[in-house]
């Protein structure tokens, strides 16, 4: 019988599989539990009743639509609607109020003019791209709230066309209104009886002074991982062949 050839392959693969096991070696992989995650978290709102809200501010925002397209010589004879001094439109100016907001109820800043602050605050989530834009909303709604908690009200796809027109003011998607608004009184009580306040796990007790600090998640799991070598000793051996 002729000797089998591939016999002396075998074991060279077997050494092969040998010599990649020797090369790796054992580590410690760290995970760290995050509540971080849980912070993007919009109360859900009913598509029947988000449609409804939509129709209650497009009454309310109208007159500042109205105010704002008119001509210079009608505004010199008009005064503007009162609701201009209770509402908050766009990103910019309203992510500014809560941010203050937030540290006034905080105790970070001591305003000494407090202005009214926003209690309500309507997001055309949907319409607005990225979704980065929004996210930190929730958040922010929670830590701007004090005795009153900020209600936060996302509205349905294609709300920005309407709000838009009703401020006069293209591709607004972000409106808050502050406390004592004239003219919102049955909207506050619709959103108020309807739609849940924000909820953050990771920020209990921070509204009540109660914040409780414990221990980090933290664990180690057992794994391996390639030995590589480093790149200096690889430009070493190459510089030492070429000068060979």
């Amino acid at each position: 019988m002729a000797p089998n050839k591939k016999a002396p392959k075998k074991a060279g693969k077997a050494s092969s599989l040998k010599e990649l096991e020797k090369k790796k070696k054992q580590v410690f992989k760290p995970i760290l539990d995050n509540p971080y995650t849980q912070s993007n978290t919009w109360p859900f709102i009913e598509p029947d009743l988000s449609t409804t809200i939509l129709d209650f501010l497009d009454v309310l925002l109208s007159p500042i639509g109205k105010y704002k397209t008119s001509t210079a010589l009608v505004k010199q004879q008009v005064q503007p609607p009162d609701i201009v001094n209770f509402v908050y439109h766009g990103f910019n100016s309203t992510v500014e109020a809560l941010e203050i907001q937030a540290g006034v109820n905080r105790g970070i800043r001591h305003d000494k003019l407090a202005k009214p602050q926003i209690t309500h605050l309507f997001i055309c989530k949907y319409d607005i791209v990225p979704n980065i834009i929004t996210s930190m909303f929730p958040v922010l709604s929670y830590t701007a709230s004090g005795s009153t908690r900020v209600k936060l009200v996302q509205l349905p796809r294609g709300s920005m066309d309407r709000i838009s027109k009703a401020v006069g003011v293209e591709n607004t998607g972000i409106v808050g209104f502050t406390e004592g608004c004239p003219g919102a009184e049955a909207l506050f009580e619709l959103v108020n009886s309807s739609v849940k306040d924000v909820e953050v796990p990771w920020l209990d007790g921070l509204l009540t002074g109660d914040m409780k600090f414990v221990a980090p998640g933290l664990r180690n799991i057992v794994t391996t991982a390639p030995v590589h070598q480093s790149k200096n000793k690889n430009k070493t051996k190459n510089e030492q062949s070429d000068s060979t």
